[in-house]
Protein backbone atom coordinates (compact mmCIF):
# COMPACT_ATOMS: atom_id res chain seq x y z
CA UNK A 1 0.00 0.00 0.00
CA UNK A 2 0.41 1.49 0.34
CA UNK A 3 2.83 2.87 -0.38
CA UNK A 4 0.24 4.48 -0.23
CA UNK A 5 2.02 7.51 1.09
CA UNK A 6 2.50 11.09 0.51
CA UNK A 7 5.66 12.39 -1.72
CA UNK A 8 6.95 15.41 -2.75
CA UNK A 9 5.28 14.89 -6.49
CA UNK A 10 2.55 15.49 -4.31
CA UNK A 11 2.51 17.80 -1.53
CA UNK A 12 2.23 20.81 -3.98
CA UNK A 13 -0.28 23.01 -4.97
CA UNK A 14 -2.97 23.00 -7.33
CA UNK A 15 -1.34 23.33 -10.58
CA UNK A 16 -2.72 21.23 -13.33
CA UNK A 17 -0.18 19.58 -15.49
CA UNK A 18 2.95 17.50 -14.06
CA UNK A 19 5.43 19.67 -14.79
CA UNK A 20 4.27 21.70 -12.08
CA UNK A 21 5.16 18.77 -9.85
CA UNK A 22 1.67 18.02 -8.77
CA UNK A 23 -0.57 15.44 -9.94
CA UNK A 24 -4.41 16.33 -8.87
CA UNK A 25 -5.14 13.11 -10.89
CA UNK A 26 -2.45 10.91 -9.59
CA UNK A 27 -4.09 12.22 -6.03
CA UNK A 28 -7.54 11.46 -7.07
CA UNK A 29 -6.32 7.81 -8.11
CA UNK A 30 -5.64 6.73 -4.97
CA UNK A 31 -8.51 7.48 -3.85
CA UNK A 32 -10.08 4.96 -5.93
CA UNK A 33 -7.62 2.31 -4.28
CA UNK A 34 -8.05 2.99 -1.35
CA UNK A 35 -11.98 2.65 -1.84
CA UNK A 36 -11.27 -0.54 -3.51
CA UNK A 37 -9.26 -1.84 -0.83
CA UNK A 38 -11.83 -0.99 1.81
CA UNK A 39 -15.00 -2.36 0.18
CA UNK A 40 -12.92 -5.46 -0.15
CA UNK A 41 -11.87 -5.81 3.41
CA UNK A 42 -15.74 -5.25 4.28
CA UNK A 43 -16.47 -7.97 2.57
CA UNK A 44 -18.55 -6.72 0.22
CA UNK A 45 -20.17 -9.65 -1.93
CA UNK A 46 -19.80 -7.82 -5.68
CA UNK A 47 -16.17 -6.58 -4.99
CA UNK A 48 -13.88 -9.86 -4.78
CA UNK A 49 -10.94 -8.10 -6.29
CA UNK A 50 -10.67 -5.06 -4.39
CA UNK A 51 -7.64 -6.51 -3.12
CA UNK A 52 -6.14 -4.90 -6.24
CA UNK A 53 -6.10 -1.43 -5.26
CA UNK A 54 -3.16 -2.29 -3.63
CA UNK A 55 -1.72 -2.78 -7.16
CA UNK A 56 -3.06 0.56 -7.99
CA UNK A 57 -1.06 2.13 -5.05
CA UNK A 58 2.24 0.46 -6.12
CA UNK A 59 1.99 1.98 -9.74
CA UNK A 60 1.47 5.21 -8.01
CA UNK A 61 4.37 5.00 -5.66
CA UNK A 62 6.70 3.65 -8.50
CA UNK A 63 5.55 6.72 -10.84
CA UNK A 64 6.05 9.30 -8.35
CA UNK A 65 9.56 7.72 -6.28
CA UNK A 66 11.41 7.48 -10.09
CA UNK A 67 10.33 10.62 -11.40
CA UNK A 68 12.07 11.80 -8.31
CA UNK A 69 15.04 10.54 -8.28
CA UNK A 70 15.49 10.95 -12.22
CA UNK A 71 14.59 14.41 -11.98
CA UNK A 72 17.61 14.63 -9.49
CA UNK A 73 19.44 12.92 -11.06
CA UNK A 74 19.55 14.93 -14.23
CA UNK A 75 19.16 18.03 -12.11
CA UNK A 76 22.30 17.70 -10.18
CA UNK A 77 24.12 14.77 -11.59
CA UNK A 78 23.87 12.58 -8.70
CA UNK A 79 21.22 11.20 -6.18
CA UNK A 80 21.84 12.32 -2.48
CA UNK A 81 20.40 8.86 -0.81
CA UNK A 82 20.92 9.97 2.91
CA UNK A 83 18.14 12.95 1.87
CA UNK A 84 16.32 10.73 0.00
CA UNK A 85 15.85 8.21 2.77
CA UNK A 86 15.32 11.22 5.55
CA UNK A 87 12.34 12.57 3.43
CA UNK A 88 10.91 9.09 3.31
CA UNK A 89 10.91 8.73 6.83
CA UNK A 90 9.72 11.66 7.61
CA UNK A 91 6.93 11.21 5.62
CA UNK A 92 5.77 7.38 6.14
CA UNK A 93 6.67 6.39 9.07
CA UNK A 94 5.37 8.66 11.95
CA UNK A 95 1.57 7.71 11.31
CA UNK A 96 2.99 4.60 11.17
CA UNK A 97 4.60 3.78 14.18
CA UNK A 98 1.45 5.78 16.01
CA UNK A 99 -0.86 3.55 14.80
CA UNK A 100 1.38 0.21 16.06
CA UNK A 101 1.71 1.48 19.33
CA UNK A 102 -2.38 2.20 19.25
CA UNK A 103 -2.70 -1.43 18.43
CA UNK A 104 -0.05 -2.52 21.10
CA UNK A 105 -1.72 -0.39 23.75
CA UNK A 106 -4.96 -1.93 23.11
CA UNK A 107 -3.91 -5.46 22.46
CA UNK A 108 -1.97 -5.55 26.29
CA UNK A 109 -5.53 -4.07 27.88
CA UNK A 110 -8.55 -6.44 26.07
CA UNK A 111 -6.34 -9.72 24.61
CA UNK A 112 -5.09 -12.42 26.59
CA UNK A 113 -1.00 -13.44 27.13
CA UNK A 114 -1.44 -15.31 23.90
CA UNK A 115 -3.14 -12.73 21.87
CA UNK A 116 -0.87 -10.20 23.23
CA UNK A 117 2.41 -11.93 22.17
CA UNK A 118 1.07 -12.99 18.54
CA UNK A 119 0.11 -9.29 18.38
CA UNK A 120 2.93 -7.79 19.58
CA UNK A 121 5.28 -10.51 17.34
CA UNK A 122 3.51 -8.71 14.49
CA UNK A 123 3.87 -5.20 15.57
CA UNK A 124 7.55 -5.68 15.77
CA UNK A 125 7.77 -7.36 12.20
CA UNK A 126 6.06 -4.10 11.11
CA UNK A 127 7.89 -1.53 12.56
CA UNK A 128 10.96 -3.50 11.59
CA UNK A 129 9.46 -3.06 7.76
CA UNK A 130 9.68 -7.12 7.39
CA UNK A 131 5.47 -7.47 7.80
CA UNK A 132 5.68 -9.05 4.17
CA UNK A 133 8.47 -12.02 4.81
CA UNK A 134 7.06 -12.21 8.63
CA UNK A 135 3.64 -13.10 7.34
CA UNK A 136 5.09 -15.51 4.78
CA UNK A 137 5.97 -17.99 7.45
CA UNK A 138 2.33 -18.22 8.00
CA UNK A 139 -0.81 -20.13 6.57
CA UNK A 140 -2.54 -16.62 5.86
CA UNK A 141 -4.06 -17.99 2.44
CA UNK A 142 -6.86 -14.75 2.10
CA UNK A 143 -6.20 -11.71 1.72
CA UNK A 144 -8.68 -10.53 3.87
CA UNK A 145 -7.36 -8.91 7.19
CA UNK A 146 -10.49 -9.78 9.10
CA UNK A 147 -10.47 -13.31 8.19
CA UNK A 148 -6.54 -13.52 8.98
CA UNK A 149 -7.47 -11.91 12.91
CA UNK A 150 -3.75 -10.05 12.70
CA UNK A 151 -4.51 -6.10 13.29
CA UNK A 152 -1.71 -5.03 11.05
CA UNK A 153 -1.38 -7.40 8.62
CA UNK A 154 -1.60 -5.09 5.99
CA UNK A 155 1.84 -3.80 6.74
CA UNK A 156 2.85 -5.99 4.14
CA UNK A 157 2.46 -3.33 1.88
CA UNK A 158 4.17 -0.76 3.58
CA UNK A 159 7.17 -3.28 3.97
CA UNK A 160 7.23 -3.75 -0.08
CA UNK A 161 7.39 -0.29 -0.54
CA UNK A 162 10.30 0.17 2.15
CA UNK A 163 11.98 -2.20 0.29
CA UNK A 164 11.47 -0.90 -3.23
CA UNK A 165 12.84 2.54 -1.63
CA UNK A 166 15.99 1.00 -0.46
CA UNK A 167 16.45 -0.93 -3.84
CA UNK A 168 15.80 1.69 -6.30
CA UNK A 169 17.71 4.59 -5.31
CA UNK A 170 20.41 2.35 -6.06
CA UNK A 171 19.33 1.34 -9.57
CA UNK A 172 19.51 4.81 -10.25
CA UNK A 173 22.47 5.89 -9.49
CA UNK A 174 23.94 2.86 -11.80
CA UNK A 175 22.31 4.86 -14.13
CA UNK A 176 24.79 7.72 -13.65
CA UNK A 177 27.58 5.84 -15.07
CA UNK A 178 26.26 5.58 -18.43
CA UNK A 179 25.32 9.20 -17.99
CA UNK A 180 29.05 10.13 -17.13
CA UNK A 181 29.36 9.09 -20.81
CA UNK A 182 27.30 11.76 -22.07
CA UNK A 183 24.40 9.00 -22.56
CA UNK A 184 20.85 10.09 -21.73
CA UNK A 185 20.15 8.77 -18.36
CA UNK A 186 16.89 7.49 -18.80
CA UNK A 187 17.78 5.13 -21.66
CA UNK A 188 19.33 2.68 -19.26
CA UNK A 189 17.22 2.78 -16.39
CA UNK A 190 14.37 2.14 -18.92
CA UNK A 191 16.07 -0.82 -20.06
CA UNK A 192 16.84 -2.15 -16.40
CA UNK A 193 13.49 -1.58 -15.06
CA UNK A 194 11.79 -3.51 -17.93
CA UNK A 195 13.81 -6.37 -17.16
CA UNK A 196 13.53 -6.05 -13.99
CA UNK A 197 9.88 -5.65 -14.16
CA UNK A 198 9.42 -8.85 -17.02
CA UNK A 199 11.27 -11.25 -14.26
CA UNK A 200 9.17 -10.24 -11.36
CA UNK A 201 6.02 -10.73 -13.90
CA UNK A 202 6.93 -13.92 -14.66
CA UNK A 203 7.76 -14.68 -10.93
CA UNK A 204 4.51 -13.53 -9.52
CA UNK A 205 2.67 -15.41 -12.31
CA UNK A 206 4.62 -18.83 -11.32
CA UNK A 207 4.20 -18.17 -7.90
CA UNK A 208 0.64 -17.42 -8.20
CA UNK A 209 -0.16 -20.53 -8.75
CA UNK A 210 2.54 -22.56 -6.89
CA UNK A 211 2.76 -20.67 -3.50
CA UNK A 212 -0.26 -17.91 -3.35
CA UNK A 213 1.88 -16.45 0.13
CA UNK A 214 5.20 -15.72 -1.29
CA UNK A 215 3.35 -14.09 -4.53
CA UNK A 216 1.27 -11.87 -2.30
CA UNK A 217 3.71 -11.01 0.47
CA UNK A 218 7.14 -11.52 -1.44
CA UNK A 219 8.59 -7.90 -3.08
CA UNK A 220 10.31 -9.57 -5.69
CA UNK A 221 7.08 -10.95 -6.98
CA UNK A 222 5.49 -7.44 -6.49
CA UNK A 223 8.21 -5.24 -8.22
CA UNK A 224 6.63 -5.57 -11.51
CA UNK A 225 3.91 -3.37 -10.11
CA UNK A 226 6.02 -0.84 -9.26
CA UNK A 227 8.05 -0.66 -12.15
CA UNK A 228 5.13 -0.28 -14.07
CA UNK A 229 4.72 3.47 -12.61
CA UNK A 230 8.71 3.93 -12.82
CA UNK A 231 8.69 3.16 -16.55
CA UNK A 232 5.69 5.72 -17.02
CA UNK A 233 7.77 7.95 -15.14
CA UNK A 234 10.96 7.48 -17.44
CA UNK A 235 9.35 7.47 -20.62
CA UNK A 236 6.94 10.49 -19.98
CA UNK A 237 8.98 13.05 -22.44
CA UNK A 238 8.80 9.85 -25.79
CA UNK A 239 4.91 9.46 -24.58
CA UNK A 240 4.61 13.36 -25.22
CA UNK A 241 6.47 13.29 -28.34
CA UNK A 242 4.58 10.29 -29.32
CA UNK A 243 1.37 11.72 -28.30
CA UNK A 244 1.96 15.29 -30.07
CA UNK A 245 3.19 13.65 -33.77
CA UNK A 246 0.71 10.66 -34.01
CA UNK A 247 -2.45 10.78 -31.27
CA UNK A 248 -3.04 14.04 -31.25
CA UNK A 249 -5.74 15.00 -28.41
CA UNK A 250 -6.99 10.99 -28.91
CA UNK A 251 -4.50 9.56 -27.07
CA UNK A 252 -5.14 10.81 -23.38
CA UNK A 253 -8.68 10.01 -23.83
CA UNK A 254 -8.13 6.53 -25.26
CA UNK A 255 -5.71 5.66 -22.70
CA UNK A 256 -7.29 7.12 -19.85
CA UNK A 257 -10.72 5.33 -20.77
CA UNK A 258 -9.01 1.87 -21.59
CA UNK A 259 -7.71 2.38 -17.84
CA UNK A 260 -10.50 3.29 -15.92
CA UNK A 261 -12.70 1.10 -17.33
CA UNK A 262 -9.80 -1.92 -16.29
CA UNK A 263 -9.50 -0.37 -12.72
CA UNK A 264 -13.35 -0.15 -12.25
CA UNK A 265 -13.56 -3.13 -14.06
CA UNK A 266 -11.54 -5.40 -11.56
CA UNK A 267 -13.24 -5.34 -8.45
CA UNK A 268 -16.35 -6.50 -9.49
CA UNK A 269 -14.75 -9.50 -11.89
CA UNK A 270 -15.47 -12.57 -10.11
CA UNK A 271 -13.24 -16.10 -10.16
CA UNK A 272 -10.71 -13.44 -12.54
CA UNK A 273 -7.70 -15.14 -11.09
CA UNK A 274 -5.30 -13.33 -8.77
CA UNK A 275 -2.43 -12.66 -11.19
CA UNK A 276 -5.50 -11.14 -13.80
CA UNK A 277 -6.64 -8.78 -11.17
CA UNK A 278 -3.42 -7.68 -10.50
CA UNK A 279 -2.32 -7.22 -14.27
CA UNK A 280 -5.31 -5.30 -15.17
CA UNK A 281 -5.25 -3.09 -12.20
CA UNK A 282 -1.59 -2.22 -12.78
CA UNK A 283 -2.10 -1.53 -16.42
CA UNK A 284 -4.96 0.49 -15.98
CA UNK A 285 -3.42 2.79 -13.47
CA UNK A 286 0.02 2.84 -15.35
CA UNK A 287 -2.70 3.98 -18.71
CA UNK A 288 -4.22 6.37 -16.47
CA UNK A 289 -0.99 8.06 -14.81
CA UNK A 290 0.32 8.30 -18.47
CA UNK A 291 -2.43 9.59 -20.14
CA UNK A 292 -2.25 12.66 -17.52
CA UNK A 293 1.41 12.98 -18.26
CA UNK A 294 0.46 14.10 -22.17
CA UNK A 295 0.01 17.78 -22.99
CA UNK A 296 -3.33 18.69 -23.99
CA UNK A 297 -6.41 19.08 -22.07
CA UNK A 298 -7.32 17.31 -19.20
CA UNK A 299 -9.51 14.05 -20.23
CA UNK A 300 -12.76 13.50 -18.45
CA UNK A 301 -10.88 10.74 -16.61
CA UNK A 302 -8.63 13.02 -15.17
CA UNK A 303 -11.28 15.67 -14.30
CA UNK A 304 -12.94 13.57 -12.30
CA UNK A 305 -9.66 12.04 -10.20
CA UNK A 306 -9.25 16.29 -9.68
CA UNK A 307 -12.22 16.84 -7.81
CA UNK A 308 -11.89 18.15 -4.74
CA UNK A 309 -13.82 15.87 -2.73
CA UNK A 310 -11.86 12.63 -4.53
CA UNK A 311 -8.62 14.41 -3.76
CA UNK A 312 -9.43 15.07 -0.35
CA UNK A 313 -10.08 10.79 -0.22
CA UNK A 314 -6.51 10.46 -2.05
CA UNK A 315 -4.85 12.77 0.53
CA UNK A 316 -6.40 11.00 3.72
CA UNK A 317 -5.60 7.56 1.83
CA UNK A 318 -2.11 6.87 3.77
CA UNK A 319 -3.76 6.91 7.17
CA UNK A 320 -7.21 5.69 6.52
CA UNK A 321 -5.46 2.39 5.25
CA UNK A 322 -3.03 2.47 8.05
CA UNK A 323 -6.52 2.80 10.50
CA UNK A 324 -8.83 0.30 8.73
CA UNK A 325 -7.42 -2.90 9.33
CA UNK A 326 -7.67 -2.30 13.23
CA UNK A 327 -11.24 -0.97 12.74
CA UNK A 328 -12.15 -4.33 11.02
CA UNK A 329 -10.18 -6.40 13.37
CA UNK A 330 -11.99 -4.89 16.25
CA UNK A 331 -15.52 -4.97 15.30
CA UNK A 332 -14.94 -8.87 14.43
CA UNK A 333 -14.23 -9.57 17.69
CA UNK A 334 -17.14 -7.35 19.04
CA UNK A 335 -19.11 -9.71 16.99
CA UNK A 336 -19.46 -8.25 13.50
CA UNK A 337 -19.75 -10.82 11.19
CA UNK A 338 -22.08 -8.91 8.29
CA UNK A 339 -20.23 -6.47 5.58
CA UNK A 340 -22.78 -3.31 6.56
CA UNK A 341 -21.36 -3.18 10.29
CA UNK A 342 -17.61 -4.32 8.61
CA UNK A 343 -18.36 -1.07 6.17
CA UNK A 344 -19.12 0.96 9.13
CA UNK A 345 -15.82 0.10 11.04
CA UNK A 346 -14.27 1.20 8.45
CA UNK A 347 -15.86 4.43 8.12
CA UNK A 348 -15.71 4.84 11.38
CA UNK A 349 -11.57 4.84 10.88
CA UNK A 350 -11.45 7.37 9.22
CA UNK A 351 -11.69 9.75 12.12
CA UNK A 352 -8.33 8.78 13.66
CA UNK A 353 -7.12 9.04 10.27
CA UNK A 354 -8.08 12.47 9.77
CA UNK A 355 -6.91 13.32 13.12
CA UNK A 356 -3.45 11.26 12.75
CA UNK A 357 -2.81 13.09 9.23
CA UNK A 358 -3.76 16.81 11.01
CA UNK A 359 -1.35 16.09 13.94
CA UNK A 360 0.91 13.99 13.07
CA UNK A 361 2.02 13.48 9.23
CA UNK A 362 1.70 17.09 8.28
CA UNK A 363 3.18 18.96 11.47
CA UNK A 364 6.06 15.99 11.52
CA UNK A 365 6.79 15.91 7.36
CA UNK A 366 7.14 19.77 7.65
CA UNK A 367 8.86 20.58 11.07
CA UNK A 368 12.35 22.59 10.62
CA UNK A 369 14.28 19.95 13.29
CA UNK A 370 14.05 17.20 10.81
CA UNK A 371 15.08 18.87 7.70
CA UNK A 372 18.29 17.62 7.47
CA UNK A 373 19.54 14.17 6.43
CA UNK A 374 20.98 13.31 9.57
CA UNK A 375 18.09 14.34 11.61
CA UNK A 376 15.43 12.70 9.62
CA UNK A 377 17.39 9.16 10.15
CA UNK A 378 17.64 9.60 13.40
CA UNK A 379 14.10 10.17 13.82
CA UNK A 380 12.80 7.27 11.93
CA UNK A 381 15.39 5.11 13.65
CA UNK A 382 14.57 6.27 17.44
CA UNK A 383 10.40 5.97 16.22
CA UNK A 384 11.26 2.06 15.07
CA UNK A 385 12.48 1.46 18.58
CA UNK A 386 10.20 3.66 20.25
CA UNK A 387 7.71 0.78 18.88
CA UNK A 388 10.24 -2.46 18.81
CA UNK A 389 11.17 -2.11 22.53
CA UNK A 390 7.57 -2.52 24.02
CA UNK A 391 6.74 -5.14 21.40
CA UNK A 392 9.69 -6.90 22.19
CA UNK A 393 9.21 -6.85 25.96
CA UNK A 394 5.29 -7.80 25.26
CA UNK A 395 6.31 -10.33 22.97
CA UNK A 396 8.58 -11.97 24.60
Amino acid sequence: MTSTSTTEGQAGGDAARPRAGFRPDVEGLRAVAIGMVLLFNAGLPLLRSGYAGVDVFFVISGYLITGLLVRELERTGTVSLAAFYARRARRILPSAYVVLLVVLAVTVVVAGPDGQRAVARDVLAAALQVANLWFLSFDVTTVAPAVADSPVLHYWSLAVEEQFYVVWPLVVLVARVAARRGRPVRRPLVVAILVLSLLSGLLYLFWSRTAFQASYFASPARAWELGAGALVALLEPRLRAWAARRGGRAAPRVLATAGALAVVAVPVADRVGVFAAAAAATAGAAAIVAAGALDGAPTVVARLLSLRPVRFVGRLSFTWYLWHVPAVVVAEHLGARTWPVLLAAELVAAVPALLTMRFVEGPLRGAARLRSPRAGLLFGALGAAVVAVPALLVGA
